[in-house]
């Protein structure tokens, strides 16, 4: 190959030089015009790039003007761009290993397959969750209905009754009140203190039901008489704790307005008085009857004393019977009546000794008539007993047993009906037998046995 012909090879390699490095150039330009806005990418080393391909293109392009070998300036040109290409050299360096972290076209879609495939399983996952959302609503508004289906039947079931629900707070000020009684309303209520609405003694004495609660954490029942709405008022509930998160804050009461069946039971009251007073009559129309008709009949004498007698204690019996509201009456009521109703008995001691023994009103008259035949019976004696004992107890196998002791007594004698109504009828009523009935060295005596049942039990269970 010819001088010349290499002269021209080197000229066209030169060329080929400068346009390639202007092309590299031209595309790194561009890369870093339109990234000049986003974050991230390789803005740094293309730029270095860009500047290693300028000198390179420079000094070529240098190396293609005739007698450039020769100029200083054109050495100078080389040299800079030489030193330059050579700083560039050095500083891309530092920026390997950034260039090594980042992710190949394969990884990229690697990566990228796997967001998918995260996207697809959170697809999934959200699908899953409304789901399981729309389960959630639909229970919670089912139970919402039940809530208040249950809440418009108890606002009914308070709205036709005589029951005021009530809150109060720890420091026993009205909060909240559902169903409050007529007249009053919720804002006659709410915010206001126990003593603002009912009078002094009532008000302290469910103030101190409402510390005891907020104190103890144990409900109380309360029964209260106050006036409200120009009447009397009765009301009966119970006051409970109102506890959140373990702590007391305050207590609820249902108030019950009693009050119509108060005055019910006054008015049963009066007429258990008015029929009392009109038995009263009665016997004493039959006394009266029977003195009428026995004039004339000396031998009626004897007759009318322990008629009258008895008819007296039957109407004590009607008697205790209406002041106790017809529940029964207690044995010793009945025995120290007796002894009250019949005359000459103040020298003779008695003594009690019994648990409180309810006798119901089917068989209180009978024990009634009873012990006046042997209060009579002792009344009558030539000498009467000095003292008398009266006991009686409820044995743990479910049997009463009586005795009636006159101490002192050298005799007492029963009538006839005395007689039957002790062994006979006494013994019918009470379920059980005589077992003492007459003298002995002690004096007088009679024990009877019976059972304990509805109409014979203790006082504090007849509630």
């Amino acid at each position: 190959m010819q001088p010349d012909d290499l002269d021209t090879l080197k000229t066209l390699a030169r060329v080929i030089t400068v346009a390639a490095c202007a092309s590299v150039s031209a595309g790194l330009l561009t890369y870093l015009f339109r990234m000049r806005h986003r974050s991230g990418g390789l803005m740094g080393t293309s730029a270095l790039l860009c500047i290693f391909v300028l000198a390179i293109a420079v000094g070529a392009i240098g190396r293609l003007v005739p007698g450039s070998t020769d100029s200083g300036i054109f050495i100078l040109l080389e040299t800079v761009t030489a030193v330059v290409a050579f700083v560039v050299g050095v500083a891309v360096w530092p920026m390997i290993p950034r260039l090594i972290g980042q992710p190949t076209r394969q990884e990229a879609n690697q990566a990228t397959s796997l967001l998918m495939e995260g996207q697809s399983a959170n697809k999934r996952l959200i699908d899953q969750l409304s789901d399981l959302n729309r389960d959630l609503e639909t229970r919670v508004a089912g139970r919402t209905a039940e809530l208040e289906t249950v809440r418009h039947r108890f606002e009914m079931a308070l709205e036709g009754s005589d029951i005021s629900i009530l809150e109060l707070d720890d420091q026993l000020l009205f909060t909240w009140v559902y169903n409050p009684p007529r007249p009053l309303t919720h804002a006659d209520v709410l915010g206001r203190h126990p003593g603002d609405l009912l009078p002094p003694a009532e008000a302290a004495e469910f103030v101190s039901i409402g510390k005891r609660v907020l104190t103890g954490s144990a409900a109380e029942r309360f029964e209260i008489s106050f006036m409200l709405g120009g009447r009397q008022r009765w009301f009966e509930g119970f006051v409970e704790p109102v506890t959140v998160n373990g702590k007391v804050t305050g207590i609820l009461t249902a108030a019950i307005d009693v009050s119509r069946y108060k005055e019910h039971e006054r008015e049963m009251r009066d007429i258990l008085r008015e029929l009392t007073h009109r038995s009263k009559n009665l016997l004493a129309v039959v006394q009266g009857i029977a003195r009428q008709s026995a004039e004339g009949c000396p031998e009626a004498d004897g007759f009318l004393a322990p008629f009258g007698g008895r008819l007296l204690a039957l109407s004590a019996a009607h008697e205790l019977l209406v002041q106790n509201g017809w529940r029964g009456i207690l044995l010793n009521e009945v025995v120290t009546r007796a002894w009250a109703d019949v005359e000459h008995t103040a020298g003779i001691r008695v003594e009690l000794d019994g648990p409180q023994v309810l006798l119901g009103p089917d068989i209180a008259q009978n024990v009634m008539l009873g012990a006046h035949e042997l209060v009579t019976a002792a009344a009558a004696a030539d000498f009467p007993p000095e003292r008398v004992v009266v006991s009686w107890a409820l044995m743990p196998d479910g049997a009463f047993r009586l005795d009636w002791r006159m101490l002192g007594a050298s005799s007492i004698e029963l009538s006839n009906f005395g007689q039957r109504l002790l062994r006979t009828v006494l013994p019918v009523v009470l379920g059980g037998e005589v077992t003492a009935l007459g003298m002995s060295e002690a004096g007088f005596a009679y024990g009877l046995r019976g059972r304990i049942g509805p109409q014979l039990q203790l006082a504090q269970r007849s509630a």
